[in-house]
């Protein structure tokens, strides 16, 4: 079994026309019927039920695919590290809560990359859900993400403390607060991150969703362009973390502090504990404590 009968095969999965992969794949319809036939003799399974309109994949091959998928992107990934060796460089990636990066700023990036050339920062915004998983399954060197943490898979390292914060239009009533309780949020419609991150556990479902307090959930989204026309029209409240509020400014749009008794959460760097960090891993690790210190020396 080779990269080459894999693409063919899930090419002809996803397509289920053998005319129409051979098309995708630029070659001759012979061509793929031969490597799928070829195929199925190695595993000793048909893959594929032929048929005039065309190919209707077997259970065995439903089975495959994902496996399949996850070895071409395995082939991929060890291309990409030949690419990047012949350009004399590293890679360290992170995948990081949104916007924490943007917090963090250009100025971080710039700072590293003056300080280490050869070594490329690979950032990816996602949920604290799928950068854990991203570091469990090795798609990357670091994560940035809240707590608390498995302590036995995975290493935080502590950056800054986040507070949940509330942001309205100015006319908003809530707005002539100074700061809110979640009692101030009964009766609000709210636009917020999705229970695919932790803040929404943590926060939504706990203090927020409980019995006697009517809150109506409008939409759950990290998508600012949609959170901000909410804003401005004043049809929701959007909560989150207030490292993000500054990174979004409008004349129209405030924010307060929400006050409780866990009224945020840290966030960390996390490594984890079954690999061996590379050299330039190391290196970007310590460079960002120590340039968080500089601009915060109380963090």
């Amino acid at each position: 079994m080779n990269q080459k009968q894999l693409q063919y095969f899930v090419t002809v999965y996803q397509t289920q026309n053998i005319k129409t992969a051979a098309d995708r794949l630029f070659v001759s319809r012979q061509g793929v019927s031969k490597v799928i036939r070829l195929l199925e003799e190695e595993l000793g399974q048909p893959l594929f039920v032929r048929s005039i309109k065309g190919v209707m994949p077997t259970d065995y091959a439903t089975i495959l695919l994902p496996h399949a998928k996850r070895l071409l992107e395995e082939y991929d990934a060890i291309c990409g590290l030949h690419t990047l060796a012949a350009q004399s460089k590293s890679v360290v990636t992170i995948h990081a809560l949104d916007h924490v990066l943007a917090y963090l700023g250009a100025p971080l990036i710039n700072d590293f990359h003056e300080a280490y050339p050869s070594i490329i920062l690979s950032i990816v915004d996602t949920t604290d859900a799928m950068a854990l998983a991203a570091l469990t399954a090795q798609q990357c060197n670091f994560a940035i993400v809240t707590g608390p943490l498995d302590e036995t898979r995975f290493e935080g390292i502590p950056l800054f403390f986040s507070n949940y914060s509330v942001r309205m239009h100015k006319s908003h009533p809530l707005a002539k607060k100074t700061f809110l309780t979640y009692d101030d949020l009964d009766g609000q419609t709210i636009i917020s991150k999705g229970r695919a991150y932790d803040c929404f556990r943590h926060n939504i479902d706990q203090h927020i969703l409980v019995p006697g307090r009517q809150i109506h959930i409008l939409a759950e989204t990290a998508d600012e362009n949609i959170i901000r026309a909410f804003l401005l029209e004043n049809k929701a409240i959007n909560i989150g973390y207030d490292y993000a509020d500054a990174l979004y400014p409008h004349p129209d749009i405030v924010s307060r502090r929400l006050k409780a008794e866990n009224g945020g959460q840290m966030i960390y760097l996390v490594a984890n504990l079954q690999v061996r960090t590379t050299k330039a891993s190391r290196l970007f690790r310590d460079f960002l404590l120590e340039w968080i210190h500089k601009k915060n020396p109380t963090s």
